[in-house]
């Protein structure tokens, strides 16, 4: 629901401020009071397309901000989704456009693009009349509305759910199927490479442990002499490590035995002089391990030379030996699809069929629902056209399907399209007058009459249509007496269940409101400004008289339009 809406230098409008409220929201005013400059500034906030000419002379950017309430209505939550919004179950919208042309759109003080800004607007609010924002006027709305006077939501969402599931075997199938076509044109070259792969006997850490072999085998014969020399200065030469470390010892021991402070001093010594004669054992038994060995140095070479082919060949640049053992294990995989391929197909093929049945059978319980609710829509439709003054009118509901060759839908030899909607369109179509052919609904040139058109489809569909408010401009166009009366007690009715807002010059429909405003146009210091003011109980009768009798209200008119005003 539109609970305010502030406008500041757009058109003559130099600055306001609207509070609405539920129901049956009347604006009315002299010609040209820029009634439907308020309106058009509300279709800016809602995503309507900006024109730099409509800021006000002398201002340097027009800003319309909207507040509303939302409370229910899903659609709205998922577009906040959609555009990354934090949903907080109130909407504030703040619209500027400058003299430049350029606009901006902030959503909840988050900046969206304009297109994300007119999906919030197509979803809370139907603007009917000069400013066009009517779904009416979009065919692919109608099955929407003719889905909420069937109550069939429930059944078009398993639809939905059917068809995006049926989509999901199919393309797991379609999937498989290519892989299967690609894996066999390769089971060839995926048999060599997976015989190449497995005689080559890799494993993980090899490279790595033959290029530390190979490193000593090259340099055996130098290894071979370091070791021998620190072996010599260790051990063998005269006066050599160990030879002094023992001289050493002997000494320290003839000094503990006169001090005895120095046994600890003792300890050491005689612990590095047994570490010495273990580390000289270890350097010969590494110099006599060392071997001079060209076969397996050769061999090792070979090996290596293999594995970095292999690697070339299978690995990633820098995924070593395991790149080319993941390489075995997919194409080994695939190679085994394709060998249990055919069950799979086989399986998925019959999922395929049977979601296709169900699906079919959804669609068709469905279709025949809407059919059948088409003909008792058009019928009340066209009883609520009559109470507004198109006795003469004719209205269908039309409901058809697509054939389609290979549709998923079979119904007497024939194939039907099908998409997350079930296999209908609908559209409607209306003959305002007598001997007119029925047309569709967009191609009516009348505003009042498409205005009335929704306005009785709305009537039907109060209950279950998720639009929070609507708007109409002009409804009253070429009608009057019991039928403005009778227009004013639909609008009523709506508001029970939804804000209305609504212009009009009828002081029929004007006495009938819950809330009423007065637009006004002034001239102040030379300029001329557009302002609305909430009226009381006592300014309403005034302004209901002001219509039924023009400028000057006389005792006549008052009493009238107090009856009137007294009636709702």
């Amino acid at each position: 629901m539109l609970t305010r809406l502030q406008v500041q230098n757009y058109a003559l409008i130099e600055s306001l401020e609207v509070e609405f409220r539920p129901g049956l929201n009347i604006l009315t005013g002299e010609t040209g009071a820029g009634k439907s400059i308020l309106i058009g500034a509300l279709g800016l906030a809602l995503g309507e397309r900006a024109d730099s000419d409509s800021v006000r002379s002398g201002a340097r950017q027009a800003v319309v901000e909207a507040e509303f309430r939302i409370d229910k209505y899903q659609a709205v939550k998922k577009i906040f989704e959609d555009l990354g919004l934090e949903w907080v179950g109130e909407l504030s919208i703040r619209r500027e456009v400058s003299t430049a042309g350029k606009s901006r759109a902030l959503v909840n003080d988050a900046q969206v693009p304009l297109a994300g800004l007119k999906r919030i607007g197509d979803a809370i609010l139907d603007m009917h009349g000069q400013h066009q924002h009517q779904s009416l006027l979009y065919e692919e709305r109608h099955l929407d509305f003719l889905d909420g006077y069937a109550r069939t939501w429930a059944e078009r969402e398993a639809v939905g759910a059917l068809f995006r599931e049926y989509q999901k075997i199919k393309s797991e199938m379609e999937a498989l199927r290519s892989r299967e076509k690609m894996t066999k044109e390769k089971l060839d070259l995926y048999a060599f490479q997976i015989r190449e792969i497995e005689v080559a006997k890799l494993y993980e850490g090899e490279e790595e442990e033959l290029e530390r072999e190979q490193s000593v085998l090259a340099n055996a014969e130098k290894l071979h002499s370091l070791a021998s020399e620190a072996y010599q200065w260790l051990y063998q030469n005269e006066g050599s490590v160990i030879e002094q470390l023992s001289a050493a010892r002997k000494a320290w021991d003839q000094i503990s035995a006169i001090d005895v402070r120095a046994q600890e001093i003792g300890k050491s010594l005689s612990s590095i002089c047994d570490q010495a004669d273990e580390a000289s054992r270890e350097l010969r038994r590494y110099r006599d391990s060392i071997q001079f060995d060209p076969d397996r140095l050769e061999g090792i070479r070979q090996r290596l030379d293999l594995i970095r082919t292999i690697k070339k060949k299978y690995g990633d640049r820098d995924g070593g030996i395991a790149s080319v053992l993941n390489h075995l294990a997919r194409i080994k995989s695939e190679v085994d699809s394709v060998e249990h391929g055919q069950e799979q197909i086989a399986k998925l093929e019959f999922d395929l069929e049977a979601k296709r049945v169900d699906l079919e059978r959804a669609c068709l319980e469905l279709s025949d629902k809407r059919q059948a609710a088409a003909k008792r829509m058009a019928k009340e439709v066209l009883g609520q056209l009559k109470d507004l003054g198109m006795e003469k009118a004719s209205f269908k509901v039309e409901v058809s399907q697509s054939e389609e060759e290979g549709g998923l839908v079979r119904r007497g030899g024939r194939a039907y399209k099908v998409d997350p909607s079930g296999m209908d369109q609908a559209r409607f179509l209306i003959s305002p007058n007598t001997g007119e052919e029925l047309k569709p609904l967009a191609r009516i040139a009348s505003g009042g009459e498409i205005s009335r058109v929704m306005l009785a489809i709305k009537t039907i569909l109060a209950e279950t249509d998720q639009v929070s408010s609507l708007v109409f401009d002009e409804i009253d166009v070429g009608i009057g007496g019991r039928v403005a009366e009778a227009v004013g007690r639909k609008l009523r009715e709506i508001g029970q269940s939804r804000q209305v807002l609504c212009i009009t010059h009828l002081p029929q429909i004007a006495a009938l409101a819950q809330a009423h405003y007065r637009v006004v146009k002034r001239e102040q210091s030379g300029r001329t400004l557009t302002t609305v003011e909430a009226l009381s109980d006592k300014e309403r009768v005034e302004e209901v008289a002001r219509m039924l009798g023009g400028e000057k209200i006389t005792e006549s008119a008052l009493r009238h339009a107090r009856e009137l005003v007294g009636k709702q």
